[in-house]
């Protein structure tokens, strides 16, 4: 069965203009249909603008969409009664691109990964201080870090505390929105490889929205690359050969080799 299937979903922004009272409409999504079958990871490519972000928090449900509808695990999320639509939550975490805007910086780690728990769960405090231990200490943290506060920790340190809340609940889909971008490159590969590493234990799924093409290729089974609001391509395979639409040939393209001298001119491959 597939986890998530989005289909024809359409997003408009209306934009204000000035002290005019007048509006211009900004489509940030156009007829935009995508899947997710359980235990994969589909990549969300595209410039910045391409309306990847708004198409997580469509699926998320932080916004809703003008038309077209996001299932999830058989079920619309639109037609859902407010007690199926809290489980479905549950089961639907995310991880964000700022580590240091996502939590409260007035909350010590121990609160922050313990709220799902505490607000899904019914456990005692001292059950809680101990799931929240052990969560930690999967993500690649000490017990001792739980009475750390956000400012204590690098920005490597805090994704990892973001990661450990996204799984508290042990969701069936995280959605991933750029969580390595901030981070360095060694700390990036530490955090996909425990990226993958959680996905394999908990059997989770990504949707991974990203436009860094080695992230993606390193993370994702599955690729969608997106302009200008839609769905322009679907592929297994970021191989230019492979690829027909010539915005994904040119996004390819673009990405850098290792040397310089290895820089070759970009032809368009038309068939």
């Amino acid at each position: 069965m597939t986890l998530l299937l989005v289909r024809h979903v359409t997003k408009t922004y209306r934009l204000r203009l000035g002290w005019s009272g007048k509006t211009q409409l900004i489509p940030a999504l156009q007829d935009v249909s995508i899947d997710l079958s359980p235990g994969n990871c589909l990549g969300i490519v595209g410039e910045s603008g391409a309306g990847k972000s708004t198409l997580g928090r469509i699926v998320l449900g932080l916004e809703k969409p003008d038309c077209g509808e996001v299932w999830f695990r058989g079920q619309a999320l639109s037609q859902m009664k407010p007690q199926a639509l809290r489980a479905a939550r549950r089961d639907i975490q995310v991880v964000f691109q700022d580590s240091f805007s996502a939590v409260n910086p007035r909350f010590k780690v121990k609160e922050i990964v313990s709220e799902p728990i505490r607000n899904y769960c019914e456990v005692s405090l001292s059950e809680a201080t101990e799931r929240t231990v052990q969560l930690l200490e999967t993500v690649g943290l000490t017990a001792a870090d739980a009475d750390k506060y956000p400012h204590q920790f690098s920005g490597g340190q805090l994704q990892r505390v973001a990661i450990a809340r996204a799984i508290a609940l042990k969701p069936k889909l995280i959605v991933l929105d750029e969580p390595v971008s901030s981070l360095d490159m060694t700390i990036q590969a530490q955090v996909l490889d425990l990226l993958i590493e959680l996905k394999r234990q908990f059997q989770l799924s990504y949707l991974l929205i990203t436009h860094d093409l080695a992230v993606v290729a390193y993370l994702a089974d599955r690729f969608a690359i997106m302009y200008q609001g839609k769905v322009v391509e679907s592929s297994h395979s970021l191989d230019l050969s492979q690829l027909q639409h010539p915005y994904s040939q040119q996004l390819i393209a673009a990405q850098l080799p290792a040397h310089p001298r290895d820089r070759k001119p970009f032809t368009l491959q038309t068939r």
